[in-house]
C-alpha cells in the first residue's frame, strides 16, 4: 500500500484551520520548523510518527484521523460502534436513525462523496 502523504497534509490543514491555528503556531507546539511543517503539510515530505502523533495530539484528535485512508481494521470498529449504539437504542429511537442515516446518506451521494 503506497501512502499519500498530500492526502494527509490536507486533513493536517483541516483540523489546523478547524483549530484557529497558523502553520506557525503548530510547528512550535510540535517542535519543528515552521518551514518544515509546510512541507509535511503540502504533503511534500514524510513525516515521522513521533510528528504524526505530535500532531494528532496538538489538534486534539486522533491519529486515525490523519490515517483514516490506510487503516483496515477501521471500518470493523466503525461497524462494531454503530452495532453497540443501536443496541442502546429503543424501537423508536433506532426508527428515527435509520431515517436520519438515510436521509445523510442520500446527502452525501448528491454531494458526490
Amino acid at each position: 500500500m503506497e501512502i499519500n502523504y498530500y492526502t494527509i497534509g490536507e486533513r493536517i490543514r483541516h483540523y489546523r484551520e478547524e483549530n484557529g491555528l497558523s502553520q506557525e503556531e503548530l510547528a512550535d507546539i510540535i517542535g519543528v520548523s515552521w518551514r518544515h511543517f509546510n512541507y509535511l503539510e503540502h504533503g511534500e515530505r514524510k513525516t515521522s510518527i513521533d510528528n504524526l502523533v505530535a500532531i494528532a495530539n496538538a489538534l486534539k484528535i486522533s491519529s486515525n484521523e490523519l490515517l483514516v485512508d490506510y487503516l483496515e481494521t477501521l471500518p470493523q470498529k466503525l461497524e462494531s460502534e454503530v452495532i453497540d449504539l443501536m443496541n442502546e437504542c429503543t424501537l423508536n429511537e433506532k426508527t428515527i436513525l435509520v431515517d436520519m442515516l438515510k436521509h445523510l446518506k442520500q446527502l452525501l451521494s448528491e454531494y458526490g462523496i
